[in-house]
This record gives C-alpha cells, sequence and structure tokens, in this order.
C-alpha cells in the first residue's frame, strides 16, 4: 500500500544520469552544427581546398555527433545505476574527433589559431554545463581539451611553456570552483525533490491507515473494493469479504479500561495481518471494533476457510476477556460474502453485514455465510 521513496543517493544517481544523458544529446547536436558549418566554410573560403580531404577530415566528427544525438543515453534497466562507462566512452571518441579537425585546420591554415582556439573554449563551455554534475566526467573531458590547447601553443607556434600550462591550470581551477558552486545546488534541489516526496507519501500512508492498529482504513478498503469488483465484472472471477466484530468490546472497555481495548484491537490487527498474506488481500479496520477483510479470487468456501483459521488463531491467542458472555477470551462473530455478477460494493458489504447481525444475534463467536 505505501510506495516507496527513494533515497538521496539514489535520486541523485538516476537525476545525474539524467542530466548527463541530455547534455550528451545536445552537445552532440551543437558538434554537429559545427562540423557542418567548418567544413562548408572552408571549402567557400579557401576553394584550393581538396574536397576529399576536407570530408575525411570532417566526417569522422560529423557522424560521432549525428550519432550522440540520436542515441538515448539514458540508463539501461539492466546496469548499474552508477554506471558512467558509455558517457567516458562516448566523449573521449568526440574529443578525438575534435582533435583530428582542429589539426586539419591548423595545418590547412597556419593563421587560424585564433579559431581554432575560439572553438576549443566554445565546446569546454558546452562542456561544463553538460557535464557539471559528475566532476569526473567534466575534469576528464576538460582535462583532455585543455591538454590540447597548450600543445598547440607550444608544438605548433612556439610559445613558452610556462603561459600554456599556467593558462590551462588557470582554466581547470575556474571550471572546478564553477562545478563546485553548481554541484551544491543541484545536490540541494534533489534532496528537497526526495523530501518532498518522502512527505506527500507519509501523508498519503496517514491517509489509508488506521493510526492505532495501522491496517489499511475504510476509505483504503472502500477504494480497493471497488477496483477489485472492476476486475471481476472483466474476468468473472470469484471474490469474498468478510467483516468481523469482536464480541462484547463495549463490555471490555468498561471492565479493563480502554488502554486494554486499544491493546485488544492491536493484537487482532497483528494477528489479521499474519493470517492475510496474498498480495492483493487486503485487511481494514473498518470502524470502531469492526474489522474487514477482502479476499480477491476467493469463493466462499476459501473465504470461510479463512474465517475459520482468524477464528482458531484468536482462540490460540487467549486475550483474557473477564466480563465476555462467551468465552474466557476475545471472541469475534464474522460475516461472510461472496461477490456476484450485478451487485456493487455497498450491496456486497451489507450482504456480508447482514450475516454478522445474523451472528451477533444469535450465538456470538461463530461464522454466517
Amino acid at each position: 500500500m505505501q510506495k516507496t521513496t527513494p533515497t538521496f543517493e539514489q535520486q541523485l544517481h538516476f537525476e545525474t544520469q539524467q542530466y548527463l544523458a541530455k547534455g550528451c544529446r545536445w552537445l552532440s547536436v551543437l558538434s554537429f552544427i559545427l562540423a557542418v558549418v567548418i567544413g562548408i566554410t572552408r571549402l567557400l573560403n579557401i576553394p584550393e581546398l581538396n574536397f576529399t580531404f576536407t570530408l575525411i577530415s570532417i566526417l569522422p566528427l560529423a557522424l560521432v555527433s549525428l550519432y550522440g544525438a540520436m542515441r538515448d543515453f539514458s540508463l539501461p534497466s539492466s546496469q548499474k545505476i552508477n554506471d558512467y562507462g558509455r558517457f567516458y566512452r562516448y566523449i573521449l571518441a568526440l574529443l578525438l574527433c575534435w582533435i583530428t579537425v582542429c589539426n586539419w585546420l591548423i595545418l590547412s591554415a597556419p593563421f587560424a589559431q585564433g579559431k581554432v582556439e575560439s572553438i576549443l573554449h566554445l565546446m569546454m563551455f558546452a562542456l561544463s554545463i553538460a557535464f557539471f554534475p559528475l566532476r569526473r566526467l567534466l575534469l576528464f573531458a576538460v582535462f583532455i581539451m585543455s591538454t590540447y590547447m597548450a600543445s598547440v601553443r607550444v608544438f605548433f607556434f612556439a610559445d613558452e611553456l610556462f603561459f600554456p600550462i599556467m593558462k590551462m591550470l588557470s582554466f581547470l581551477g575556474i571550471v572546478i570552483s564553477g562545478q563546485q558552486v553548481i554541484e551544491k545546488w543541484f545536490r540541494k534541489s534533489i534532496f528537497k525533490d526526495v523530501e518532498n516526496q518522502r512527505l506527500v507519501n507519509e501523508l498519503n500512508q496517514l491517509a489509508l491507515t488506521d493510526s492505532l492498529t495501522k491496517l489499511s482504513n475504510r476509505r483504503y478498503f472502500d477504494a480497493m473494493l471497488t477496483k477489485e469488483i472492476q476486475h471481476c465484472e472483466r474476468s468473472g472471477s470469484a471474490m469474498s469479504i468478510i467483516l468481523m466484530d469482536i464480541d462484547f468490546f463495549k463490555k471490555l472497555n468498561d471492565y479493563s479500561g480502554h488502554q486494554r481495548g486499544d491493546e485488544c484491537l492491536i493484537e487482532l490487527a497483528k494477528l489479521l495481518k499474519h493470517q492475510i498474506k496474498r498480495p492483493r488481500d487486503v485487511c481494514a479496520r473498518y470502524g470502531g471494533e469492526e474489522f474487514i477483510v477482502l479476499l480477491p479470487e476467493t469463493d466462499i468456501a476459501g473465504a470461510v476457510e479463512v474465517a475459520n483459521n482468524i477464528k482458531l488463531r484468536l482462540n490460540q491467542l487467549a486475550f483474557q476477556h473477564p466480563d465476555s458472555l462467551v468465552s474466557e477470551y476475545v471472541t469475534v462473530s464474522q460475516g461472510v460474502a461472496q461477490w456476484q455478477p450485478g451487485i456493487n460494493a455497498e450491496q456486497l458489504i451489507k450482504q456480508a453485514d447482514d450475516k454478522l447481525y445474523e451472528v451477533k444475534a444469535t450465538t456470538r463467536n461463530n461464522i454466517a455465510y
């Protein structure tokens, strides 16, 4: 009956996976657009470029980007929730393609250093946004790009080693600082969502549970009974209910006190929970000293057998009732009814109530059906 609320760690992993999946997708779209624009621009601005060589240089990036834009990076059900391997593999492939394109741009036009650095800065900015929830993935991607930028300055343009390295370290420091700030916001947002889900589930649970016995309450039982009747109407399967009432419960309260009466209700609820175990079965406190049991896929004979087991187990429980007129122990009277086509929930409950009244008007501690 109670919906399970995910823990903070579970929800954090789930939200991180979802965000990274979206980040990979739109990063791939951006890469694909840039690849197409770069290829067309180079061919138009430098007609002497070899078309085949240009296509070979751009095509891997375009294909990998297109693959990423079309692939669903959401977490497969067969994988562990903290498995990020697919993101590492894809980003490594994408970055290697970008490095290939940048090398081609520099080799084909040595004065394109500024444009190449602008492209790399744009990609690192996009990577920082796309992968901020997972620091190690973000640093993996940014470190590769920034290391490549430093290498370009040193090997292609003979810059001093100190400046490229300091630029790379400074950029990494900025990325880490920004990621920490955004990650804190991200985690707080998820924590609030988890807490809200937990509070909603607790409120729903309180609304559908009897506070004393911890059984389902009448509201929940009525809803499930209506649902099961609809199922029976579709499938033609059997379904029965048992309505029971503690014999001379008022006398128990008057003689032993209300605390002893509450103990009696709690013990009977525990007994019902132990006896009513099937997933679709429902036992509920229906009001005062009345309890009701819903037994889907059960005909009248099966329901009477359950009622007899309850009577037997309650006798074995031997809960003292000093003022009972039928036994020295607490007993229950039970009315059993089976659903028939054409009757609704109210009519079914009335049938069980009429049978219960028969027992209470005659013998008590008995079953009528």
